[in-house]
């Protein structure tokens, strides 16, 4: 995969870049250094509220890896995507490195408040 010269001179994609790689970074050690098995041999993974009440729905604690895998896929997938799609449409590779970075913090908040029920 050939990367554009510019794309890596480019001031606002290098931001977006290095806060993608700080959001990755906290997300996964979120996940990674509060999240206990030994715990609860099952985990909340959902909240679901209904007429009856509230619904908490369990996994198990693959359940909350894989938010962690979610973070780095996606993260490296816009990167890429976003790397070649830049000396078509600047605007939409921008669109992208932005979109990435605002997923990610709601990825690292769903897996924080995810983690903090256990």
């Amino acid at each position: 995969m050939d990367i554009p010269k510019k794309y890596l001179h480019d001031r606002a994609v290098l931001l977006l870049i290095t806060i993608i790689a700080v959001l990755v970074v906290i997300g996964v050690s979120i996940v990674l250094l509060r999240f206990d098995v030994s715990r609860n041999p099952t985990t909340i993974v959902a909240y679901r509220p209904n007429v009856s009440g509230t619904q908490y729905l369990s996994g198990k604690p693959i359940d909350i890896y894989s938010l962690a895998l979610f973070m780095i896929l996606t993260s490296v997938a816009a990167i890429i995507i976003s790397a070649r799609v830049y000396e078509v449409k600047k605007p939409a590779a921008m669109f992208l490195l932005g979109s990435t970075v605002f997923l990610l913090l709601l990825s690292t908040i769903v897996a924080n408040s995810l983690i903090s029920i256990q």
